[in-house]
C-alpha cells in the first residue's frame, strides 16, 4: 500500500477523541492534532455512569487515572498496535476548552493537556502545547461569526449559535477564528497571512472501498460519503498540498446536517491562500445511534489501534489521496457555495 502523506489532524467532541487516536496511532505521518472538547487517549477503560471523560460529575481523580492510561499506551505500542510513540516528540498540539462547557469538562481536557503534553515532550521544547482555554463558549466548534449568515447567532436566519450557552456543530464567538489559531499553531506561515474565498467545490469520495476487509460501511459506523476541499491547483501532479484531517463531533456528521456545515466550519477558507486539502471522514448512526465516532470500543476492543475499523479506512482513504485527487482535477461534484474573502 502507498504510505500516508504527512497530515494534520483536528476534531470536535467524540471528534476530537478520535483526532486524539488517530494522531497517537498513525503518528509516523500525523504532524500535530487539534483537540476540541476530548478526551485523553484509553479513556474509555475508566468510563462509567459519572461519565469520567466527558461531564466528570465525580470529579475523577486524574492523578491516578493518567499511569493507567500510560501503560495501556505502552501495552498498545509493545504488540505494534500502534506506531512507535517516540514519533510523537516535539510535534505540535493545540487544545480548546470553552469556558462553558458542560458537556467535556475542563478537567477532561486538562487530563488531555497532561497525556498528550507528556508524550510530545512539552517541557523539552517550547511552543510545542497551545491552550485555547479562555473563551466563554459552550461546547462546539467556535467560529468568529464572519460566516454565520445575516442574523444574529441564534436566530433562523444565522446558521451559528450563540458563543455562550446551548451546544452546537457551530458557535460564533466573536473575533475568534479557531480554524486559523489552530492551523497557524500546526503549520505556522505555511497557511498564508489571510483567508481566502472557498472557490472550489467539495470532492465526493465514497468511503466504502477503504472499508477493512470483513467490515462492512454499517458495522464499521461509517456513512457512505467522505469529503475533501482541495483548491484546483492541489489537484495535479506536479503540486502537493498540506494535508489536514477533520473529524465531526455526534450528530454534526453529514448524515444529520448536509456538506453545508463543511462549507462554514472556518477550515476551506485557508485552503486557497494555504494550499491546504481538508478531508472530513464522516461516521454514521448505524453503530452509534448520535452518529458519533466509536471511542468506547462499540465497532470492537481494537477501535483505538491501527486494526480499528474506523481509523482503517481513514488510513485507506489518505493511502489513496494523490489518486483521488488526480482524478477529480478536472471533474468533481459541486457542494456547496464560495464563501466572503475574509481579511484577518
Amino acid at each position: 500500500a502507498a504510505a500516508m502523506p504527512l497530515h494534520s489532524i483536528s476534531g470536535v467532541s467524540s471528534g476530537a477523541d478520535m483526532a486524539v487516536n488517530h494522531f497517537v496511532v498513525f503518528s509516523e505521518s500525523a504532524t500535530g492534532v487539534a483537540v476540541v472538547a476530548g478526551a485523553p487517549y484509553g479513556c474509555n477503560v475508566v468510563e462509567g455512569p459519572d461519565d469520567k471523560c466527558g461531564v466528570d460529575s465525580g470529579g475523577a481523580d486524574w492523578t491516578k487515572i493518567l499511569p493507567k492510561l500510560a501503560e495501556r499506551l505502552l501495552s498498545r505500542q509493545a504488540a505494534g498496535l500502534i506506531d512507535p510513540l517516540h514519533n510523537l516528540r516535539h510535534k505540535k498540539v493545540y487544545l480548546y476548552s470553552g469556558a462553558k462547557d458542560w458537556v467535556v469538562a475542563r478537567t477532561v481536557m486538562e487530563a488531555v493537556r497532561s497525556q498528550l503534553g507528556a508524550l510530545v515532550g512539552e517541557t523539552e521544547r517550547r511552543g510545542l502545547l497551545q491552550l485555547d482555554f479562555n473563551v466563554k463558549s459552550t461546547h462546539g466548534w467556535v467560529v468568529d461569526g464572519s460566516t454565520c449568515g445575516e442574523g444574529a447567532p441564534g436566530s433562523e436566519t444565522s446558521r451559528c449559535a450563540a458563543c455562550c450557552c446551548s451546544p452546537s456543530s457551530l458557535l460564533a464567538c466573536d473575533g475568534h477564528d479557531l480554524s486559523g489559531r489552530l492551523l497557524r499553531h500546526m503549520l505556522g506561515g505555511a497557511i498564508g497571512p489571510s483567508r481566502s474565498p472557498a472557490l472550489a467545490p467539495l470532492i465526493e469520495v465514497p468511503q466504502a472501498p477503504y472499508v477493512a476487509p470483513g467490515r462492512s460501511l454499517n458495522d464499521s459506523g461509517l456513512w457512505h460519503t467522505a469529503y475533501v476541499y482541495a483548491p484546483l491547483k492541489c489537484r495535479s501532479r506536479e503540486m502537493w498540498c498540506n494535508v489536514h484531517v477533520h473529524y465531526h463531533g455526534c450528530v454534526w456528521g453529514a448524515e444529520y446536517t448536509g456538506t453545508d456545515l463543511l462549507m462554514h466550519l472556518g477550515l476551506v477558507e485557508w485552503a486557497e491562500a494555504g494550499s491546504m486539502v481538508f478531508v472530513f471522514p464522516q461516521s454514521s448512526s448505524t453503530v452509534d445511534t448520535g452518529g458519533c465516532w466509536d471511542w468506547t470500543g462499540e465497532t470492537g476492543t481494537d477501535f483505538d489501534t491501527r486494526k480499528g475499523a474506523q481509523l482503517a479506512m481513514v488510513r485507506a482513504l489518505l493511502e489513496d489521496l494523490p489518486r483521488i485527487l488526480r482524478g477529480a482535477e478536472g471533474n468533481a461534484t459541486a457542494i456547496g457555495a464560495p464563501s466572503k474573502a475574509i481579511v484577518v
